[in-house]
Protein backbone atom coordinates (compact mmCIF):
# COMPACT_ATOMS: atom_id res chain seq x y z
CA UNK A 1 0.00 0.00 0.00
CA UNK A 2 1.46 3.35 -1.00
CA UNK A 3 0.99 6.06 1.58
CA UNK A 4 2.48 9.40 2.42
CA UNK A 5 3.85 8.81 5.90
CA UNK A 6 6.35 10.67 8.06
CA UNK A 7 8.71 7.73 8.55
CA UNK A 8 11.56 8.87 6.35
CA UNK A 9 11.40 12.43 7.64
CA UNK A 10 11.96 11.25 11.19
CA UNK A 11 14.28 8.33 10.51
CA UNK A 12 16.42 9.55 7.62
CA UNK A 13 20.16 9.93 8.02
CA UNK A 14 19.64 13.69 8.02
CA UNK A 15 17.79 13.49 11.31
CA UNK A 16 20.81 13.47 13.58
CA UNK A 17 18.91 13.10 16.86
CA UNK A 18 16.98 10.07 15.59
CA UNK A 19 20.13 8.39 14.29
CA UNK A 20 22.01 8.96 17.55
CA UNK A 21 19.08 7.64 19.58
CA UNK A 22 18.65 4.48 17.50
CA UNK A 23 22.36 3.70 17.43
CA UNK A 24 22.69 4.30 21.17
CA UNK A 25 20.04 1.67 21.91
CA UNK A 26 22.16 -1.11 20.42
CA UNK A 27 25.60 0.45 20.13
CA UNK A 28 25.77 -0.07 16.37
CA UNK A 29 24.96 2.01 13.31
CA UNK A 30 21.75 1.31 11.40
CA UNK A 31 20.16 2.28 8.10
CA UNK A 32 16.65 2.44 6.65
CA UNK A 33 15.98 1.72 2.98
CA UNK A 34 14.21 4.91 1.96
CA UNK A 35 13.38 3.50 -1.48
CA UNK A 36 10.83 1.17 0.10
CA UNK A 37 7.41 2.43 1.12
CA UNK A 38 6.30 1.56 4.66
CA UNK A 39 4.25 -1.57 5.11
CA UNK A 40 0.84 -0.86 6.54
CA UNK A 41 -2.06 -2.51 8.28
CA UNK A 42 -5.40 -1.00 9.19
CA UNK A 43 -4.03 0.75 12.31
CA UNK A 44 -0.23 0.99 12.03
CA UNK A 45 2.61 1.42 9.57
CA UNK A 46 6.02 -0.20 9.88
CA UNK A 47 9.51 0.17 8.43
CA UNK A 48 12.57 -1.97 9.04
CA UNK A 49 15.94 -0.82 10.32
CA UNK A 50 19.06 -2.82 9.47
CA UNK A 51 22.12 -2.67 11.71
CA UNK A 52 25.64 -3.04 10.36
CA UNK A 53 25.79 -6.65 11.63
CA UNK A 54 22.62 -7.63 9.74
CA UNK A 55 20.19 -7.56 12.69
CA UNK A 56 16.80 -6.05 11.79
CA UNK A 57 14.40 -4.16 14.02
CA UNK A 58 10.86 -3.03 13.23
CA UNK A 59 9.80 0.57 13.79
CA UNK A 60 6.01 0.92 14.11
CA UNK A 61 3.76 3.90 14.54
CA UNK A 62 0.02 4.55 14.46
CA UNK A 63 -1.71 5.62 11.28
CA UNK A 64 -3.47 8.94 11.63
CA UNK A 65 -5.21 8.83 8.25
CA UNK A 66 -7.90 6.34 9.18
CA UNK A 67 -10.53 8.00 11.43
CA UNK A 68 -10.78 4.70 13.33
CA UNK A 69 -10.37 6.45 16.67
CA UNK A 70 -8.95 9.64 18.14
CA UNK A 71 -5.24 10.42 18.40
CA UNK A 72 -5.55 10.14 22.18
CA UNK A 73 -6.98 6.63 21.91
CA UNK A 74 -4.34 5.69 19.33
CA UNK A 75 -1.66 6.73 21.81
CA UNK A 76 -3.21 4.66 24.61
CA UNK A 77 -3.50 1.62 22.35
CA UNK A 78 0.13 1.93 21.24
CA UNK A 79 1.39 2.16 24.84
CA UNK A 80 -0.82 -0.72 25.97
CA UNK A 81 0.41 -2.87 23.07
CA UNK A 82 4.05 -2.29 23.98
CA UNK A 83 3.21 -3.02 27.63
CA UNK A 84 1.33 -6.19 26.68
CA UNK A 85 4.24 -7.44 24.56
CA UNK A 86 6.64 -6.94 27.45
CA UNK A 87 4.27 -8.70 29.83
CA UNK A 88 3.81 -11.66 27.48
CA UNK A 89 7.56 -11.95 26.96
CA UNK A 90 8.21 -12.23 30.70
CA UNK A 91 5.11 -14.03 32.02
CA UNK A 92 3.94 -16.37 29.24
CA UNK A 93 5.45 -18.81 26.74
CA UNK A 94 4.13 -16.78 23.83
CA UNK A 95 6.16 -16.10 20.65
CA UNK A 96 6.08 -12.30 20.42
CA UNK A 97 8.50 -9.56 19.40
CA UNK A 98 10.85 -8.05 21.96
CA UNK A 99 10.17 -4.37 22.66
CA UNK A 100 13.32 -2.26 22.92
CA UNK A 101 11.75 1.17 23.27
CA UNK A 102 8.39 2.89 22.91
CA UNK A 103 6.64 6.21 23.44
CA UNK A 104 3.00 7.21 23.26
CA UNK A 105 3.69 10.91 22.60
CA UNK A 106 5.55 13.16 20.16
CA UNK A 107 7.83 14.27 23.00
CA UNK A 108 10.72 11.91 22.33
CA UNK A 109 13.95 11.67 20.34
CA UNK A 110 12.12 10.35 17.27
CA UNK A 111 9.36 12.97 17.20
CA UNK A 112 6.34 10.66 16.83
CA UNK A 113 4.66 7.94 18.94
CA UNK A 114 6.34 4.60 18.18
CA UNK A 115 7.24 1.06 19.16
CA UNK A 116 10.74 -0.20 18.34
CA UNK A 117 10.79 -3.98 18.43
CA UNK A 118 12.50 -7.06 17.03
CA UNK A 119 11.44 -8.08 13.54
CA UNK A 120 9.20 -11.15 13.44
CA UNK A 121 11.08 -14.13 12.05
CA UNK A 122 9.69 -16.36 9.33
CA UNK A 123 6.92 -15.33 6.97
CA UNK A 124 3.27 -14.40 7.54
CA UNK A 125 0.76 -17.21 7.34
CA UNK A 126 -1.09 -15.07 4.78
CA UNK A 127 1.63 -16.14 2.30
CA UNK A 128 -0.08 -19.54 2.35
CA UNK A 129 -3.48 -20.58 1.00
CA UNK A 130 -5.58 -21.04 4.10
CA UNK A 131 -8.74 -21.77 2.13
CA UNK A 132 -9.37 -23.76 -1.03
CA UNK A 133 -9.95 -22.44 -3.58
CA UNK A 134 -8.16 -19.12 -3.18
CA UNK A 135 -10.63 -16.63 -4.65
CA UNK A 136 -8.91 -13.80 -6.55
CA UNK A 137 -10.05 -11.29 -9.18
CA UNK A 138 -9.53 -12.44 -12.78
CA UNK A 139 -6.89 -10.65 -14.86
CA UNK A 140 -5.35 -9.11 -11.76
CA UNK A 141 -2.05 -7.40 -12.63
CA UNK A 142 -0.13 -8.83 -9.69
CA UNK A 143 -1.58 -12.23 -8.86
CA UNK A 144 -1.04 -13.22 -5.26
CA UNK A 145 0.84 -16.51 -5.53
CA UNK A 146 0.17 -18.19 -2.22
CA UNK A 147 1.97 -21.31 -1.09
CA UNK A 148 -0.09 -24.49 -0.73
CA UNK A 149 -1.28 -25.89 2.59
CA UNK A 150 -2.68 -29.36 3.16
CA UNK A 151 -5.50 -29.94 5.61
CA UNK A 152 -3.01 -31.60 7.96
CA UNK A 153 -0.84 -28.45 7.73
CA UNK A 154 -3.80 -26.32 8.79
CA UNK A 155 -4.56 -28.65 11.67
CA UNK A 156 -0.91 -28.49 12.76
CA UNK A 157 -1.04 -24.69 12.89
CA UNK A 158 -4.39 -24.58 14.70
CA UNK A 159 -3.12 -27.16 17.20
CA UNK A 160 -0.18 -24.84 17.97
CA UNK A 161 -2.58 -21.92 18.41
CA UNK A 162 -4.54 -23.98 20.91
CA UNK A 163 -1.37 -24.61 22.90
CA UNK A 164 -0.41 -20.92 22.77
CA UNK A 165 -3.85 -19.92 24.04
CA UNK A 166 -3.54 -22.42 26.89
CA UNK A 167 -0.31 -20.67 27.92
CA UNK A 168 -2.18 -17.37 27.97
CA UNK A 169 -4.84 -18.90 30.21
CA UNK A 170 -2.17 -19.71 32.80
CA UNK A 171 -1.46 -16.03 33.50
CA UNK A 172 -4.82 -14.83 34.89
CA UNK A 173 -5.88 -11.36 36.00
CA UNK A 174 -8.51 -10.45 38.59
CA UNK A 175 -10.18 -7.79 36.43
CA UNK A 176 -11.17 -7.25 32.81
CA UNK A 177 -8.69 -4.59 31.85
CA UNK A 178 -5.94 -3.30 29.59
CA UNK A 179 -2.29 -3.49 30.66
CA UNK A 180 0.05 -0.54 31.03
CA UNK A 181 3.69 -0.64 32.10
CA UNK A 182 4.62 1.67 34.95
CA UNK A 183 7.84 3.65 35.41
CA UNK A 184 9.39 0.88 37.51
CA UNK A 185 8.92 -1.85 34.91
CA UNK A 186 5.86 -3.26 36.68
CA UNK A 187 2.37 -3.44 35.22
CA UNK A 188 -0.79 -1.58 36.14
CA UNK A 189 -4.30 -1.80 34.78
CA UNK A 190 -6.43 0.77 33.04
CA UNK A 191 -9.60 1.23 31.04
CA UNK A 192 -10.61 -1.52 28.65
CA UNK A 193 -9.47 -0.69 25.10
CA UNK A 194 -11.32 -3.55 23.42
CA UNK A 195 -11.98 -2.95 19.69
CA UNK A 196 -15.72 -3.05 20.39
CA UNK A 197 -15.34 -0.06 22.74
CA UNK A 198 -12.84 1.98 20.70
CA UNK A 199 -12.73 1.16 16.97
CA UNK A 200 -15.00 2.75 14.35
CA UNK A 201 -14.96 6.04 16.32
CA UNK A 202 -16.75 4.43 19.26
CA UNK A 203 -14.30 6.15 21.59
CA UNK A 204 -16.05 9.41 20.60
CA UNK A 205 -19.59 8.31 21.44
CA UNK A 206 -21.55 10.93 23.34
CA UNK A 207 -23.22 8.23 25.40
CA UNK A 208 -21.16 7.45 28.48
CA UNK A 209 -20.03 3.86 27.95
CA UNK A 210 -18.46 2.13 30.94
CA UNK A 211 -14.89 1.11 30.04
CA UNK A 212 -13.76 -0.58 33.22
CA UNK A 213 -11.74 -2.13 34.62
CA UNK A 214 -14.55 -4.64 35.18
CA UNK A 215 -14.74 -7.09 38.08
CA UNK A 216 -17.54 -9.16 36.52
CA UNK A 217 -18.05 -10.67 33.08
CA UNK A 218 -21.68 -9.54 32.96
CA UNK A 219 -20.72 -5.87 33.38
CA UNK A 220 -18.17 -6.18 30.58
CA UNK A 221 -20.65 -7.81 28.21
CA UNK A 222 -23.29 -5.19 29.01
CA UNK A 223 -20.74 -2.50 28.14
CA UNK A 224 -20.06 -4.09 24.74
CA UNK A 225 -23.79 -4.20 24.04
CA UNK A 226 -24.12 -0.54 25.04
CA UNK A 227 -21.35 0.32 22.58
CA UNK A 228 -23.27 -1.46 19.81
CA UNK A 229 -26.60 0.26 20.47
CA UNK A 230 -24.97 3.67 20.95
CA UNK A 231 -23.13 3.18 17.67
CA UNK A 232 -26.45 2.45 15.98
CA UNK A 233 -27.95 5.61 17.46
CA UNK A 234 -25.06 8.06 16.93
CA UNK A 235 -22.52 6.90 14.33
CA UNK A 236 -22.55 5.96 10.63
CA UNK A 237 -23.43 2.31 10.03
CA UNK A 238 -22.02 2.06 6.50
CA UNK A 239 -21.18 -0.59 5.31
CA UNK A 240 -23.17 -2.67 7.82
CA UNK A 241 -26.74 -3.80 7.19
CA UNK A 242 -28.07 -6.12 9.86
CA UNK A 243 -30.08 -8.36 7.55
CA UNK A 244 -27.54 -8.30 4.72
CA UNK A 245 -24.00 -9.09 5.94
CA UNK A 246 -21.01 -8.04 3.87
CA UNK A 247 -20.06 -10.78 1.38
CA UNK A 248 -16.56 -12.16 1.96
CA UNK A 249 -14.50 -13.92 -0.73
CA UNK A 250 -13.77 -16.85 1.60
CA UNK A 251 -17.48 -17.71 1.63
CA UNK A 252 -17.73 -18.17 -2.16
CA UNK A 253 -16.28 -20.80 -4.51
CA UNK A 254 -15.35 -18.37 -7.31
CA UNK A 255 -14.64 -14.69 -7.82
CA UNK A 256 -17.67 -14.42 -10.11
CA UNK A 257 -20.02 -15.74 -7.43
CA UNK A 258 -18.51 -13.36 -4.88
CA UNK A 259 -18.91 -10.40 -7.26
CA UNK A 260 -22.49 -11.42 -8.04
CA UNK A 261 -23.33 -11.45 -4.33
CA UNK A 262 -21.62 -8.08 -3.86
CA UNK A 263 -23.50 -6.56 -6.79
CA UNK A 264 -26.84 -7.89 -5.56
CA UNK A 265 -26.19 -6.46 -2.13
CA UNK A 266 -25.18 -3.14 -3.69
CA UNK A 267 -28.44 -2.97 -5.62
CA UNK A 268 -30.40 -3.90 -2.50
CA UNK A 269 -28.85 -1.36 -0.13
CA UNK A 270 -29.03 1.40 -2.73
CA UNK A 271 -32.81 1.61 -2.35
CA UNK A 272 -34.24 3.85 0.39
CA UNK A 273 -30.97 4.57 2.18
CA UNK A 274 -30.97 1.16 3.84
CA UNK A 275 -27.57 1.51 5.55
CA UNK A 276 -28.12 4.81 7.34
CA UNK A 277 -31.90 4.62 7.51
CA UNK A 278 -33.90 4.33 10.72
CA UNK A 279 -34.90 0.70 10.09
CA UNK A 280 -31.30 -0.53 10.04
CA UNK A 281 -30.53 1.44 13.18
CA UNK A 282 -33.61 0.02 14.88
CA UNK A 283 -32.61 -3.51 13.85
CA UNK A 284 -29.24 -3.13 15.58
CA UNK A 285 -30.89 -1.67 18.69
CA UNK A 286 -33.31 -4.61 18.84
CA UNK A 287 -30.35 -6.96 18.39
CA UNK A 288 -28.75 -5.26 21.38
CA UNK A 289 -31.86 -5.94 23.48
CA UNK A 290 -31.80 -9.61 22.45
CA UNK A 291 -28.09 -9.84 23.30
CA UNK A 292 -28.84 -8.52 26.79
CA UNK A 293 -31.07 -11.54 27.33
CA UNK A 294 -28.08 -13.75 26.43
CA UNK A 295 -25.73 -12.23 29.02
CA UNK A 296 -26.67 -14.65 31.85
CA UNK A 297 -25.93 -17.59 29.53
CA UNK A 298 -22.71 -16.09 28.17
CA UNK A 299 -21.21 -14.96 31.46
CA UNK A 300 -19.93 -16.84 34.49
CA UNK A 301 -19.03 -15.98 38.07
CA UNK A 302 -15.33 -16.48 37.37
CA UNK A 303 -12.94 -13.88 38.75
CA UNK A 304 -10.02 -15.04 36.59
CA UNK A 305 -9.58 -13.27 33.26
CA UNK A 306 -7.08 -13.84 30.46
CA UNK A 307 -5.41 -11.81 27.73
CA UNK A 308 -6.53 -12.68 24.21
CA UNK A 309 -5.49 -11.38 20.81
CA UNK A 310 -8.06 -8.86 19.53
CA UNK A 311 -7.66 -9.49 15.79
CA UNK A 312 -6.04 -12.85 15.07
CA UNK A 313 -5.81 -13.60 11.36
CA UNK A 314 -3.27 -15.10 8.95
CA UNK A 315 -1.48 -11.77 8.49
CA UNK A 316 -0.69 -11.60 12.21
CA UNK A 317 0.80 -15.10 12.53
CA UNK A 318 4.36 -15.83 11.38
CA UNK A 319 5.68 -19.34 10.69
CA UNK A 320 8.99 -20.92 9.69
CA UNK A 321 9.55 -23.32 6.78
CA UNK A 322 8.28 -26.22 8.88
CA UNK A 323 5.11 -24.28 9.78
CA UNK A 324 6.13 -23.78 13.39
CA UNK A 325 4.62 -20.54 14.71
CA UNK A 326 7.50 -18.11 15.27
CA UNK A 327 5.64 -14.94 16.22
CA UNK A 328 2.21 -13.42 16.73
CA UNK A 329 2.08 -9.68 16.04
CA UNK A 330 -0.34 -6.74 16.34
CA UNK A 331 -1.54 -6.92 19.95
CA UNK A 332 -3.04 -3.42 19.90
CA UNK A 333 -6.34 -3.26 21.87
CA UNK A 334 -5.52 -6.56 23.61
CA UNK A 335 -7.55 -6.91 26.80
CA UNK A 336 -7.68 -9.33 29.70
CA UNK A 337 -11.23 -10.63 29.35
CA UNK A 338 -13.45 -13.67 29.90
CA UNK A 339 -11.65 -16.93 29.21
CA UNK A 340 -14.37 -17.79 26.68
CA UNK A 341 -12.84 -15.15 24.37
CA UNK A 342 -9.60 -17.12 24.52
CA UNK A 343 -11.35 -20.46 24.02
CA UNK A 344 -13.07 -19.41 20.78
CA UNK A 345 -11.39 -21.07 17.79
CA UNK A 346 -9.68 -18.34 15.69
CA UNK A 347 -11.49 -17.70 12.41
CA UNK A 348 -8.39 -17.54 10.23
CA UNK A 349 -10.30 -17.95 6.96
CA UNK A 350 -11.69 -14.38 7.15
CA UNK A 351 -15.10 -15.96 6.78
CA UNK A 352 -18.40 -14.95 8.32
CA UNK A 353 -18.93 -18.60 9.23
CA UNK A 354 -17.73 -20.44 12.31
CA UNK A 355 -14.46 -22.38 11.86
CA UNK A 356 -14.95 -25.94 10.65
CA UNK A 357 -15.78 -28.72 13.09
CA UNK A 358 -12.43 -30.40 12.34
CA UNK A 359 -10.34 -27.29 13.02
CA UNK A 360 -12.36 -26.50 16.14
CA UNK A 361 -11.70 -30.00 17.49
CA UNK A 362 -7.98 -29.62 16.70
CA UNK A 363 -7.80 -26.24 18.44
CA UNK A 364 -9.54 -27.61 21.52
CA UNK A 365 -7.21 -30.62 21.58
CA UNK A 366 -4.17 -28.34 21.41
CA UNK A 367 -5.52 -26.22 24.25
CA UNK A 368 -6.41 -29.24 26.38
CA UNK A 369 -2.93 -30.77 26.17
CA UNK A 370 -1.76 -28.39 28.90
CA UNK A 371 -5.10 -27.14 30.25
CA UNK A 372 -7.28 -30.27 30.37
CA UNK A 373 -9.94 -29.05 32.79
CA UNK A 374 -12.12 -27.08 30.38
CA UNK A 375 -15.75 -28.18 30.64
CA UNK A 376 -18.01 -28.84 27.67
CA UNK A 377 -20.16 -25.92 28.83
CA UNK A 378 -17.15 -23.60 28.57
CA UNK A 379 -16.44 -24.70 24.99
CA UNK A 380 -20.09 -24.14 24.08
CA UNK A 381 -20.06 -20.65 25.61
CA UNK A 382 -16.84 -19.91 23.71
CA UNK A 383 -18.64 -20.63 20.44
CA UNK A 384 -21.47 -18.34 21.53
CA UNK A 385 -18.89 -15.68 22.39
CA UNK A 386 -17.44 -15.97 18.86
CA UNK A 387 -20.87 -15.07 17.45
CA UNK A 388 -21.57 -12.43 20.11
CA UNK A 389 -18.31 -10.62 19.37
CA UNK A 390 -19.12 -10.33 15.69
CA UNK A 391 -22.57 -8.88 16.32
CA UNK A 392 -21.43 -6.24 18.83
CA UNK A 393 -18.66 -5.27 16.40
CA UNK A 394 -21.34 -4.80 13.69
CA UNK A 395 -19.64 -7.49 11.60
Amino acid sequence: MNMTLPSFHFLSSNNKESSIFLEKLRGRSCTCDESKAPKSGSLNWVIFLTFDDGVEWAFRSSRYDTCTFSDETASKILVSEASTLRYLATHCQIPVSKVYSYSGTHENDIGIPYILQSKASGRPLSDYRWTEPSVQPPNIKHTVLQLPLSESDRERIVDQLGTIMSHLSQAPFNKIETLFEDDNGGFSVGECLSPVLTWQSRDALETDIEQGPFAEESSYLQSLISALTSHAEELPLTPYLFFSPLPKPADYPTWDSFRAATDRRGDFIGVCDKLEGSKNRLDYCIAGQLLEEMVPRLSSDSTAFTISHPDLHTGNIFVDEDLNITSIIDWGSATAGPVTELLATPGLASSSKLPSVALTATFQAGFSQESPNVSRDMWERAEMMWCFSRVVGCG
